[in-house]
């Protein structure tokens, strides 16, 4: 069976977006060929930064024939009282391309219908596939397109050719006034002619000839593997950051790492401002010794032969040295004055619309930073080293350095440093620079306490502060990587065991936010509950990524979960002991039948249980056994909670309660009684509810 190729060649398009096209080409193709019923093997993608392309082997050259059923007109429609066929079957089978005779008669759930079984015979692919892979060209989605020339067409870039290729046979599409050939094209510099494809299985062979690696993740191989082999010919180690390494590997289609040096006297500037103007500014790979620190060395991915390696390397040694000259001018501008007396500036600094200024924010961050102190028994030394911290957080922020937008990723890094430079203590300089850790789901986290405060009060201040005016996520938008930073709260608060109410930091934090214009007023109660579902929404996220099970992870979501680490600490003992105890869905299901009795009815909130009322012995029996498992669960479920034993005293309560549904009624005709047997019920689900709602537990 023949393979099937298709190729967008394109001008060069942004690195970014290659990855998220080609999944949309496999995903798109595959749903396609299913829906043509063409049968096919492996699908494979392939980029470069001049083409799309998919490969898909042993694709079926025909449809295969089939039997299709189809419904007619009402049987009384069809056909007179006396079985003749009327106008209405006479056009149905001509439709359907039948004899009359061959329609029959097919009581179905809406009624009798006439119907014809027709046997179709599958169209050969050349001819169903082009319709489909033009749709895909128009389906890519893409965050920017543009258009060119009079063509009413959209793309991420101008389309210059297209290959579409059945075996050997060209499957015919027309796009962008282009056709559809066997032609594509090779590498700009080094091979610029037309490569002639013979056969769809021709294509990674015929442009490596072309000076073309179309495997993008053989590409990637390639780049790091010269990148470390000439970082070890000079006793370095090449720095391969995966993003800087994507980036690379997109816009070469014949990667040539080069080694090139600069000046020794920029080694005192700050390692990161190295790596950031290396990384951000041209797209290097900074190079460091044995020791860990950087040498003066770089390498830069060139997209030429060997023989242009000379001329590559000179042209970006005379580009690397400026930008590290503007990074060392940026430094000593910006620490001619301190922190400190860069505060008043940042009274100039918006933070928000409506919302104050960054001084006013960082008047905030004292607040929330001494209130986390207090709720975790900071002594008085980090107290002041967190409080210290947050005044002078965002005061990198009127740097030049920031200023420059390729380097505004130093954010907090170099107020750190800054920091130092002007004598503040090491503690409060590392714990400015940790401020916006982690950066991503798997970056690094805060590592002083007094990091981890501050870092969790910025990101609470600006979900705080972001849903206070309405600016929450909506969809995939989200525009202040607001998800990101509730992660990272979740993520700092486990790596560090930090026990805080989140409804009382929120609460607190919005009572510090500016008074709004008054047709924009917010109201408080309603913010705080959706920014409360938002972070119960992350912790949801975040246990079922640790391999939670969906209803543990709402079983415990549906009781309290104000206290992140309780909450995950909580879910991941019940997952536990479910794996483990084999008691465990009895338990459930005894845990359950309270809630049942009591949770439909509409019992009054103030009604208590009455122990005069008990009439049968096993009343007080059960009423006794909840108040001394109470005593247990509380104590088990203070402090340092121990899951475990909290477990095993609402186990000793299914023998009572299942003794109580054999012996008593609760829903009997007196209602006192009635009331009173509920209010047992509704004890016994509160207590059950301080571990977990179990009624969420899938049996």
């Amino acid at each position: 069976m023949p393979d099937l190729l298709f190729e967008i060649g394109t001008e060069e398009m942004p690195a970014n977006v290659v990855l998220p096209a080609l999944d949309q080409m496999a995903q798109m193709m595959g749903e396609g060929l299913d829906g043509l019923r063409l049968s096919h093997g492996e699908i494979a993608t392939y980029a470069t930064p001049r083409r799309l392309a998919v490969l898909v082997s042993d694709t079926a050259d025909r449809q295969p024939d089939r039997e299709v059923e189809y419904k007619g007109p009402p049987a009384e429609r069809a056909f007179t009282e006396d079985g003749d066929p009327t106008d209405a079957a006479f056009g149905f089978a001509k439709a359907r391309g039948v004899d009359v005779g061959h329609l029959a008669v097919k009581e179905t759930d809406n009624g009798v219908f006439v119907s014809v079984t027709v046997k179709e015979e599958g169209r050969p692919a050349v001819e169903v596939l082009p319709e489909m892979l033009t749709e895909i060209i128009a389906a890519l989605d893409f965050p920017k397109t543009m258009r060119w020339g009079s063509l009413d067409v959209r793309f991420i870039r101008p389309i210059r050719w297209l290959v579409a290729l059945l075996g050997s046979e060209v499957v015919p599409i027309q796009v962008a006034g282009l056709e559809s050939s066997r032609v594509t094209w090779g590498h700009r510099a080094l091979s610029p002619e037309p490569v002639e494809l013979q056969d769809a299985a021709d294509y990674l062979d015929a442009l490596e000839q072309a000076y073309v690696i179309a495997d993008h993740r053989l590409r990637r191989h390639t780049i790091i593997e010269q990148a470390q082999a000439i970082a070890a010919e000079v006793n370095g180690t090449a720095v391969l950051h995966d993003d800087i390494v994507n980036e690379n590997h997109f816009l070469v289609e014949w990667p040539l790492c080069i080694l090139g040096s600069f000046d020794q006297r920029y080694l005192e500037l700050p390692d990161e401002v190295i790596t950031t103007v290396m990384e951000k500014h041209q797209s290097y790979f900074p190079v460091a010794a044995e020791s860990g620190a950087l040498m003066a060395k770089f390498i830069v991915v060139a997209n030429v032969a060997q023989d242009a390696a000379d001329i590559v390397r000179a042209g970006n040694e005379n580009v690397i040295g400026p930008r590290l000259a503007d990074a060392e001018f940026y430094i000593q501008a910006d620490t001619k004055i301190t922190p400190e007396q860069s505060l008043d500036k940042l009274r100039r600094v918006t933070f928000l619309e409506n919302l104050g200024t960054l001084y006013d924010k960082t008047t905030r961050l004292q607040v929330l930073a001494k209130w986390l102190c207090e709720r975790i028994g900071a002594d008085e030394a980090e107290l002041a080293t967190t409080q210290r911290a947050a005044l002078l957080s965002k005061t990198d922020q009127i740097s030049q350095m920031i200023g420059d937008t390729k380097l505004a990723g130093l954010q907090g890094t170099i107020g750190g440093y800054y920091a130092l430079v002007a004598g503040e203590d090491r503690t409060v300089s590392q714990a400015i620079a940790e401020q916006y850790m982690p950066v991503a789901a798997d970056s690094a986290l805060p590592v002083t306490m007094a990091g981890a405060l501050l870092a969790v009060a910025d990101k609470i201040d600006n979900l705080a502060s972001s849903f206070f005016v309405g600016a929450e996520p909506s969809g995939t938008k989200d525009p202040m990587g607001l998800r990101r930073q509730a992660h990272g709260i979740i993520a700092i608060c486990m790596d560090r065991r930090l026990r805080f109410s989140l409804d009382d930091i929120v609460s607190l934090d919005m009572g510090l936010l500016p008074d709004l214009p008054e047709a924009q007023t917010p109201d408080i109660a309603k913010a705080t509950a959706r920014l409360n579902d938002f972070m119960a929404a992350r912790i949801e996220n975040f246990l079922q990524a640790a391999g939670v099970s969906y209803d543990i992870v709402r079983a415990v979501l549906a009781t309290c979960w104000d206290d992140a680490v309780e909450t995950i600490e909580r879910a991941e003992a019940l997952a536990g002991i479910r794996a483990e105890d084999g008691e465990f869905e009895a338990a459930v299901d005894t845990a359950t039948r309270p809630a049942n009795i009591v949770r439909p009815t509409d019992l009054p909130a103030d009604v208590q249980v009455d122990a005069e009322l008990f009439v049968e012995p096993i009343e007080q029996r059960l009423w006794d056994a909840h108040r001394e498992c109470a005593e247990h669960v509380v104590a088990a479920l203070s402090g340092r909670c121990d899951y475990l034993a909290a477990w095993e005293a609402l186990k000793s309560l299914r023998e009572p309660i299942d003794d109580y549904f054999i012996q008593v009624m609760v829903n009997v005709e007196d209602e006192q009684l009635r009331t009173n047997r509920l209010a047992v019920m509704r004890e016994l689900d509160r207590l059950y509810l301080r571990f977990a709602d179990f009624t969420q537990i899938v049996q």
